[in-house]
């Protein structure tokens, strides 16, 4: 099937097979959506059902599909960023692909990979093309950012929101797909957020690496000049935001084993015991409070505050002297 490859969202799936089935799939979409949950897979799916003579149905993949899925079908045209933008060329080229007869197929699907990446005469140009397409043509603008969309450009197409994919969708799809063991496919399916493109860019043991020294920081120190040192080293970290992240985990987890949450809810599972110990302790009845300081932190970082002071106060807090 044309949409066999597309993993979670079932009820978009189920939305667009049905308008595929009856012949009335509308002629502009919006897929919106995080990043990396499948928005540009699905949109070139649609755009495999739409020229498979078999509406997609077809076991195997018939001539058609499989050209599709090579790139190489006339009637699936997929447009993305050049240099960071969507330029004018671009889309006069599409203007003329929507406007004109499919090739081959029966109709023609053009799918817009981050669409938000229209400059303005670029959108301008679309909008006209989204007006009055032919009942030939089908376009499939795919975006994180589908407020940085030209409203005149939404308020012509049937929006659609993928949300992230759950954890075991995602977990299954690392082992069986990026071949990831078990343990791998599960920490990064905990802590990609339901997003595969931040899961198979995850690394792991720059991750497992901050995570030690924020243990090490939730388990002591208890001194003074080790709180400043403490302190140091994380806004001395090449990401200190990240660290803060890992940091807002642990503090989660913590939180999770004092409401009798069990393994299965932690997003650090490998350091179960750990954690527990720290749910145990002295620091376990803040933990809730500290993850709202971590978030306090970041967004003083993101407004430039002084990195070292902001992670002496947060220091001083895990302390809790």
């Amino acid at each position: 099937m044309a949409f066999e490859e597309v993993r979670g969202h079932g009820r978009v799936r189920e939305l667009l097979w049905r308008a595929l089935a009856a012949g009335r799939l509308p002629p502009a979409l919006l897929l919106s959506g995080p990043e990396g949950v499948g928005k540009r897979t699905l949109a070139l799916a649609v755009g495999r059902a739409l020229v498979c003579p078999e509406r997609g149905e077809c076991r195997p993949r018939c001539a058609a599909c499989r050209r599709a899925v090579q790139g190489a079908h006339p009637d699936v045209v997929l447009v993305q960023p050049e240099t960071q933008v969507i330029k004018i060329a671009q889309v006069r080229d599409v203007v003329r692909a929507i406007m004109g007869r499919p090739f081959e197929a029966r109709a023609r699907a053009v799918v817009i990979d981050d669409a938000h990446a229209l400059t303005e005469e670029a959108a301008n140009s679309l909008l006209k093309s989204l007006e009055e397409p032919p009942s030939t043509s089908h376009v499939l603008l795919v975006t994180a950012a589908p407020q940085a969309l030209l409203p005149t450009i939404r308020s012509r197409c049937q929006t659609l929101r993928m949300g992230p994919l759950p954890a075991a969708v995602l977990e299954e799809y690392l082992r069986s797909e990026a071949g990831l063991d078990a343990e791998e496919a599960r920490l990064r399916a905990a802590l990609a957020a339901g997003s595969v493109g931040a899961a198979l860019a995850f690394e792991s043991e720059a991750y497992r690496s901050v995570r030690e020294q924020l243990l090490a920081l939730l388990e002591g120190p208890r001194g003074a000049l080790a709180r400043a040192e403490a302190a140091e080293r994380i806004a001395d970290m090449e990401d200190p935001l990240g660290a803060l992240a890992v940091l807002r985990s642990l503090l989660r987890d913590v939180e999770a084993i004092r409401a009798g949450g069990g393994p299965e809810r932690l997003l650090n599972r490998d350091v179960a015991e750990r954690l527990g110990g720290l749910a145990g302790g002295h620091l376990g009845g803040r933990a809730l409070g500290l993850m709202t300081l971590a978030g306090e932190s970041i967004e003083r970082l993101q407004g430039n505050a002084n990195k070292l002071l902001a992670m002496d106060l947060l220091v001083e807090a895990v302390a809790g002297d």
